[in-house]
């Protein structure tokens, strides 16, 4: 699509979608790739909700059709296509954020932008997130068969939950990212919006990372620098998101069936969650738990790492109310100032 193509003179809305998403959103503003096919699916939704809903063709659908009432219109053939009220939200938030590029691409655009910009959000209520404790993560590992793939997925499983890595980030570790001897082994991580930090790891699970490189990196084995990969036609890549998600799921199925308290899904950022939310609840310090999670805001690891009802209990029985009701009111006797305060002479 030619830029700043137009029918009659108008944009045509889906006229910057290929620069929003392959140039701003990594280049400009370093979003990660799940962020950007977040964005990327949100506009094919919409795009399909054009085609079929109000018979228009990308060649004519522009930035003018997009009114406030056209996007509610959106909103509400998403509802009756079952999506909840979260989705629709991360939807509206989607469209927001291109209408957002367009405008400041071209200011025409501008009360466009502002006219989407004003709906609100539905309301949602916020449940609490699923977490794990250390000893049902126990059990998960416990369903690994003890052959080659099974060195490989125990090392991933137990390197996620113990850095609290995000999956991108994990999947895009390098040999040249381990550091495993001396004292204090640690991984050098790359993480979100291109930020690097050092993790340190225990000497456990340093052991298991030299156990999977006798494996998978010895002498016989492909060449390639990604710590974990997977072979296809003869050519080494970083093993994929989803086949984490997948094994990850079917161990804890499996896991399920000896402890009911597993949660029924269970994916690769419950294990980073519940990390964060046990080595707050041990007593490590909010902001050193916001550092070892890669966060720049202090509020985004609250929402991670939360508070045991010990913890909560424990802070009620140390605070001392003290004892007021031999206390007289400080106002007896000033009648004239009570006056004053009142309004009143």
């Amino acid at each position: 699509m030619k830029k700043n193509n137009s029918k009659a003179g108008k944009p045509l809305f889906f006229s910057m979608s290929f620069a929003f998403l392959a140039e701003y959103l990594p280049n400009a503003v370093g979003r990660s790739p799940g962020t950007i096919a977040s964005y990327r699916d949100t506009l094919t939704i919409f795009r399909r909700y054009v085609c079929e809903e109000l018979d228009m063709k990308i060649g004519t659908f522009c930035f003018s059709h997009c009114t406030r009432a056209c996007v509610l219109e959106f909103l509400e053939y998403l509802k009756k296509q079952g999506n909840q009220s979260s989705t629709r939200n991360h939807r509206l938030a989607g469209l927001k954020g291109y209408l957002a590029y367009a405008a400041d691409m071209d200011v025409a655009l501008q009360s466009i932008w502002l006219e989407v910009k004003r709906i609100k959000a539905h309301r949602v209520v916020k449940m609490e997130k699923t977490i794990m404790y250390e000893p049902q993560f126990r059990t998960i590992l416990e369903q690994i068969p003890n052959n080659r793939k099974g060195v490989r997925n125990r090392t991933i499983l137990i390197l996620l939950y113990e850095t609290a890595q995000r999956i991108s980030e994990l999947v895009s570790l390098k040999l040249s990212n381990l550091r495993l001897e001396g004292d204090k082994p640690y991984i050098h991580v790359l993480g979100k919006g291109r930020k690097e930090r050092y993790i340190a790891i225990t000497r456990l699970t340093a052991e298991h990372l030299k156990t999977y490189l006798l494996y998978y990196h010895g002498k016989d084995s492909v060449n390639t620098d990604f710590v974990f990969y997977t072979v296809s036609k003869g050519v080494a890549h970083s093993i994929s998101q989803r086949s984490v998600q997948e094994f990850l799921q079917q161990y804890a199925r499996a896991a399920r069936e000896q402890d009911a308290t597993i949660p029924l899904k269970v994916h690769p950022h419950v294990l980073r969650r519940s990390k964060a939310t046990t080595l707050y609840q041990n007593g490590m310090p909010l902001p050193l738990v916001s550092s070892f999670l890669g966060h720049s805001l202090l509020e985004t690891t609250r929402i991670y790492a939360k508070p045991s009802l010990e913890m909560m209990s424990n802070a009620l029985q140390g605070v001392n109310p003290g004892d007021y009701t031999s206390e007289e009111p400080n106002w007896l006797g000033k009648e004239d100032l009570l006056a004053i305060k009142c309004g009143i002479r």
